[in-house]
């Protein structure tokens, strides 16, 4: 019966393996299929997104053109669009959101955020063509990065045949980024052509989109050339010269049209003229995703064929181990007897292991393995030390069965202590006499026996452990202790670094101010520094892009110099203002370090900022005229030089105006000092309303004198900003009877030009400016005087 028994198991061990590696087989290319289906809704998922996103973008061109602009028959055509555009959008919504259902390995909770965002938007009537252009794009640059991780989460961007990689990079990445570009190249321009107004920041803007656009034509082209499928490449570059072609045309609109100006285009044949580049575009877009799903598409068949034949031939192979059972079973019965002793001493090692994985701190490790030592070797007593090499002394790690045990050993105290130095094993019988000797604690079951073992780890002693038996026991013969001392030593010196490189860490997260990023600017980690200074938590800022602290005075220049100096693998260093949760602005002074894999590829930054803010703070109070909070005389004597001298290098035209409340003390006198204060309070604040670019500085010279400095294109255009300054100042109805050019306030402007091939020095061009507003006060007041350069 025994012998029958074997035979019985090891049938039954052969047959459950090997339909344990058929069901692996099985069970494998189940997997595969399973994925290549989900790539393959990946790229139905992402057509779906990107159509979606088609409309958005053209929702986004259609909000910059202004109806005051425009005849009413093209206003009738650009409102008729947008309705048409949003039903469709509101239906693709509905659509979208079943996609959960749909997709449901595909679809998150973003999208629903997403969404409602969207229908919020859309649903929204907003002025502000500005606010308009930035929410649609934040919204298709929301879409664009789900649609990205959608080839992640689909596995799609984990392609390992090269051809299918290309068509998912061209399909995920490059065509949607270059229909992006397109789309607020027509954005922008349409809105250019309606308002028949540019600025350079507006042309720096599109030109610098139509070198995006260059630079995604180029990534698309040579995607498509690493493709070996002749058919498929020629087909896609032949599209793909249809769209650059296109891209031309628009482009010659664009330059003739806005950048040099010689002749104009409607507004309405241009947003067509862009709206057909994207439709090609997206042509271009369909035609990849065709071929990527056909491929895919082969692929699934091949696994289903592969998976049929294979299961063929583990049939056959099922078949053929039975019938060769019967000749192994006297090879079986051998190893059954060995095998016994083996599989426990693997089974006590294993689940050893399984348990200390579990463990977390020293003190859970210990506890468990003197568990173990009492199930595998009958112990009754136990304890484990760990040797702290600071202070050269045992401390109690944890006891078994003892009601008290000394937390803290000294070297050569007692049994514990002697092992310890002595680095060698000891053993002590302890009959009657001996346990009054040895002073054993009060347990439970006292021992008749004691092992001291010292724990060793690289030569050097690492602790101790006292094990304690009923009955003798040399526990230290046993040919696995020493694996099993050897592993609890491992699992107990990682958690003893862990505790230490943990208070390191939290030391650290709590001190100093760092962030993480992704190569897009989406912070992925800060320290709880970064959250004190900030005002945000962690699940507040993680997910955002820095621009969530980013004050708005920061100047675009300096935010593209640290973009352009971090995405050329370079350290950028530097001064930044930021605002807090609460809107309190601070400074910092960050280093931002590039992290990079083995070649080089940039995967994101790290960045170490130190609050500086005590320090602005004092640098900005003796800049700062106190009453007005505008820039004081002293600043404009060092900023204005400054100012100069970098209109000379970089070709621009300097702006200066010296302007002089209209009796203004006349003012004082008539209404009283406090009511004069309030009222420079209010010119001061109207005044920075009007001049609020980046390179715009306003400043208090002293009583009612200002001077504003700033960039413009020629004469003509600074001196209608003076102009309008002039009179907005007077429209806001400051009572003033006892001035004599008008019932309020009003100001008498001097203004000069510095161009670049300006041949005076700053104190000259003060004395000119000043001289014109002498001329102004003196040629009736209330008015703008240029100055004669």
């Amino acid at each position: 019966m025994e012998k029958l028994s074997k035979v019985i198991v090891l049938i039954l061990f052969l047959i459950g393996g090997t339909l344990f590696l058929f069901n692996n087989f099985v069970s494998n290319y189940n997997h595969q299929i399973e994925k290549t289906e989900h790539k393959i809704e990946g790229v139905e998922f992402a057509q779906k997104i990107q159509k979606f996103i088609l409309k958005l973008q053209k929702l986004r061109g259609y909000s910059q053109f202004e109806k005051n602009f425009l005849s009413e028959a093209s206003w009738s055509v650009v409102k008729n669009n947008v309705l048409l555009i949003k039903a469709d959008v509101k239906k693709d919504l509905l659509t979208i959101k079943k996609f959960n259902k749909l997709y449901p390995t595909l679809y998150s909770s973003d999208y629903d955020n997403i969404l409602k965002e969207v229908e919020s938007l859309i649903e929204k009537d907003y002025e502000d063509r500005t606010v308009l252009y930035q929410k649609y794009t934040y919204m298709i640059e929301q879409l664009q990065e789900k649609m990205y991780y959608l080839g992640f989460k689909s596995e799609l961007l984990l392609e390992s045949e090269s051809d299918k990689y290309f068509l998912v990079e061209t399909m995920l990445k490059h065509i949607p980024s270059y229909i992006e570009v397109i789309g607020k190249i027509r954005a922008k321009t349409s809105k250019a052509i309606t308002d028949n107004f540019t600025d350079d920041e507006l042309i720096y803007s599109i030109k610098n989109n139509c070198q995006l656009c260059d630079e995604h034509a180029k990534l698309i082209h040579k995607t498509i050339n690493e493709i070996d499928n002749d058919i498929e490449k020629t087909r896609l570059l032949s599209q793909l010269d249809n769209v650059t072609n296109e891209t031309k045309k628009m482009k010659d609109y664009v330059r003739e049209t806005i950048i040099s100006k010689k002749e104009h285009v409607d507004a309405i044949e241009f947003f067509t003229i862009a709206t057909t580049v994207i439709d090609k575009a997206f042509s271009l877009y369909s035609i990849n995703a065709e071929f990527l799903n056909q491929k895919l598409q082969k692929k699934l068949e091949e696994l289903e064929e592969a998976k049929f034949y294979g299961m063929v031939i583990g049939a056959v192979v099922v078949f053929f181990i039975i019938a060769t059972i019967v000749s192994m079973i006297r090879s079986y019965i051998l190893y059954a007897k060995s095998e016994k002793k083996i599989k426990n001493n693997l089974t006590s090692i294993i689940k050893l292991k399984n348990n200390l994985e579990k463990c977390k701190t020293i003190s859970e490790i210990s506890s468990k393995s003197l568990y173990f030592f009492a199930e595998k070797f009958n112990i009754v007593q136990g304890a484990i030390y760990l040797f702290n090499e600071e202070n050269e002394k045992l401390y109690l790690a944890s006891a078994y069965a003892a009601n008290e045990m000394k937390h803290i050993v000294e070297l050569g105290e007692g049994l514990i202590g002697e092992a310890a130095v002595q680095k060698q094993y000891i053993y002590t019988y302890l009959g009657e006499e001996n346990k009054k000797f040895f002073n054993i604690e009060s347990i439970t079951i006292e021992p008749t026996n004691i092992s001291t073992i010292p724990l060793i780890s690289y030569e050097k002693l690492f602790g101790v452990l006292q094990l304690g038996f009923i009955k003798k026991n040399s526990i230290v013969h046993n040919d696995d202790f020493t694996y099993f001392t050897d592993m609890i030593i491992g699992f107990l010196r990682d958690a003893k670094h862990l505790e230490t490189t943990k208070k390191y860490i939290e030391l650290i997260d709590n001190n100093v101010i760092t962030a993480k990023t992704n190569k897009k600017g989406i912070v992925t980690d800060v320290s709880e520094a970064f959250t004190k200074i900030s005002g945000y938590s962690k699940d507040e800022i993680i997910g955002k892009t820095q621009a969530i602290v980013s004050h708005p005075d920061t100047p675009k220049e300096l935010h593209k110099n640290m973009w352009d100096t971090i995405l050329g693998g370079n350290i950028y260093r530097g001064e930044i203002k930021n605002l807090n949760k609460n809107g309190e602005e601070y400074w910092v002074d960050i280093t931002i370090t590039p992290q990079v894999d083995r070649y080089n590829n940039i995967l994101g930054f790290s960045a170490i900022l130190r609050d500086i803010t005590d320090k602005k703070r004092i640098e900005e109070y003796s800049i700062t005229d106190a009453l007005t909070g505008l820039y004081n005389r002293r600043f404009f004597d060092s900023n204005f030089a400054k100012e100069f001298n970098i209109s000379k290098r970089e070709n621009k035209n300097l702006i200066l105006l010296i302007l002089d409340i209209d009796y203004f003390k006349q003012y004082n006198d008539f209404y009283g000092h406090q009511k004069g204060d309030e009222a420079l309070k209010f010119l001061s604040k109207t005044m920075k309303l009007f001049f609020k670019r980046a390179n715009d500085c306003v400043y208090r010279l002293g009583g009612e004198e200002f001077a504003i400095s700033f960039y413009a294109n020629d004469e003509k255009n600074a001196f209608q900003r003076a102009e309008t300054l002039r009179k907005s100042i007077e429209e806001l109805k400051i009572e003033h009877e006892a001035s004599k050019v008008s019932s309020y306030i009003t100001v008498s402007i001097g203004l000069s030009t510095i161009t670049s091939g300006c041949l005076m020095e700053v104190d000259e061009i003060y004395k000119i400016t000043d001289e014109a507003l002498y001329r102004a006060k003196n040629g009736g007041r209330n008015r703008v005087e240029l100055a004669n350069s």
